[in-house]
């Protein structure tokens, strides 16, 4: 089976809605943009790659996918947690499930979140935690089919830099992911693209760096164009380029665990190793979640409290506000084995290790990277990108903010499919209609778009 119309979404990792009118000077943003429709997009908090990403493909925030950070808990692995890599810890279904289902041929690169995603026909997974595997080819073995891995990753590993951690993998994924499109001819395809925001990490939120990564996307912009007029599918292929959170410029680390164990919450080894905890933070950039230790008695809870109360309280600190799990979850959709949600001021990272002073003020000689970040509510920093256009969507509209939760209830309808779990909805006005289905249905069939 294959669809009247296909789907091809572009993750710009970190673009902002303001940065569509440089992308308008751009070769293939400009065609893209030509009848495209644009909104403004509220992400899920944090506002940091892994819970977004899976927020697109499910309609979910983390309190219901299960995916609540980019790193796992891993007590005494600090900053060296596993991510969350594997598409197994994603607690309902995917786009990519439903797709399967319906019958449509599905790819993913680089896409967070789906490691070992069954429903994928054409898998290059994004593994952001190398440590676990034997290798890079060990990492690709262990998460796709044989066909990916053969056809597509071995022959082309010679393009991932292993001599550098920044843009490693930039040139590979570029690659394969056009070849995919080409060869392949998915009916569903995501493709994550992070040069904008490992500029924007490595050289603040704004800037011509910025520009000079939007160059870089939009020549691969470029080569899906040039597969898809190749292979006659432009025209009935719905393109939307998509990105998952802003960054702000960071001015200050408040290192949490250093206070848990200046203050006697947390125990550390003479080589400053983890030895035991009452409790720890699990950064997330600029905001923070707080674990207690299992069977913590209610006397030892109620002085973490109060520690709490006074780390809020103290405007050295600069945090805006401690929020309790159950209180995150009804006004973030926030949620997981958590107790309490850290959210700091605009700026101020929140973080994890215990090697450093309690505060950190940029100027001072020990200041660490990065230069710009993200983890913050939603409602600050530059705001992401929804640019839609192709033959399901409804060109010239300016869609003003939505939730970022809507977008997979939306892409499923273009394809004609449904997402029962998603808490999202489909963003009607974006989609053209034709007479198709009865009064009353909430998802149209693939006749009643792109036509």
């Amino acid at each position: 089976m294959s669809a009247p119309v296909k789907l091809l979404v572009v993750s710009v990792d970190a673009m902002h809605t303001d940065d569509i009118p440089f992308a308008r000077t751009l070769p293939a943003f400009a065609q893209i943009l030509q009848r495209a429709s644009v909104a403004e997009i509220e992400g899920v908090y944090p506002s940091v790659t892994y819970p977004n990403h899976t927020a697109q493909t499910t309609g979910c925030p983390p309190a219901t996918s299960g995916i609540f950070n980019n790193l796992q808990f891993q007590p005494g692995r600090g900053d060296t947690s596993e991510w969350f890599w594997d598409a197994r810890a994603i607690r309902v279904p995917t786009i990519f499930a439903a797709a399967k289902a319906a019958g449509l041929s599905t790819a993913a690169v680089q896409w967070p979140v789906t490691a070992n995603e069954q429903h994928v026909d054409h898998l290059v997974p994004e593994i952001a935690s190398p440590q676990v595997f034997d290798g890079l080819e060990d990492q690709y073995r262990q998460t796709t089919d044989a066909a990916t891995l053969h056809r597509y990753i071995l022959p082309n590993l010679h393009l991932v830099h292993s001599d550098r951690r920044k843009g490693r993998y930039f040139d590979f994924v570029n690659h394969v992911s056009a070849e995919i499109l080409r060869a392949e001819r998915p009916d569903v395809m995501f493709v994550h693209l992070v040069e904008v925001d490992t500029a924007r990490h490595a050289y603040g939120a704004c800037g011509e760096h910025v520009h000079q990564a939007l160059r870089e996307v939009d020549a691969t912009l470029g080569s899906y164009l040039e597969a898809l007029a190749a292979t006659g599918d432009l025209d009935r292929t719905n393109i939307a380029v998509v990105s998952d959170h802003g960054h702000v410029d960071t001015e200050q680390h408040t290192n949490l665990n250093t206070i848990f164990a200046e203050r006697g919450f947390l125990r550390l080894d003479e080589e400053g190793g983890l030895v035991d905890w009452d409790v720890l933070c699990l950064g997330a950039g600029l905001s923070g979640q707080l674990f207690l230790a299992e069977g913590i008695s209610p006397e030892r809870r109620t002085q973490v409290e109060a520690l709490l109360a006074e780390l809020e309280a103290d405007p050295v600190y600069r945090i805006e506000k401690i929020w309790p799990a159950a209180e995150a979850r009804r006004v973030y959709g926030l949620d997981g084995p958590f107790e309490w949600v850290v959210e700091s001021e605009p700026g101020v990272v929140v973080g994890m290790v215990t090697g450093r002073r309690p505060v950190v003020l940029r100027g001072d000689a020990d200041y660490p990277g990065p230069v710009g970040a993200h983890g913050h509510a939603p409602r600050h920093g530059g705001q992401p990108v929804l640019i839609a256009t192709g033959p399901s969507f409804t060109p010239g509209l300016d869609l003003g903010r939505r939730s970022m939760l809507d977008e997979a209830p939306t892409f499923a309808a273009v394809l004609g499919i449904d997402l029962p779990d998603a808490e999202g909805t489909i963003i009607e006005d974006l989609l053209r209609r034709r007479p198709g289905p009865a009064a009353g249905s909430t998802t149209p069939g693939p006749t009643d778009v792109g036509r």
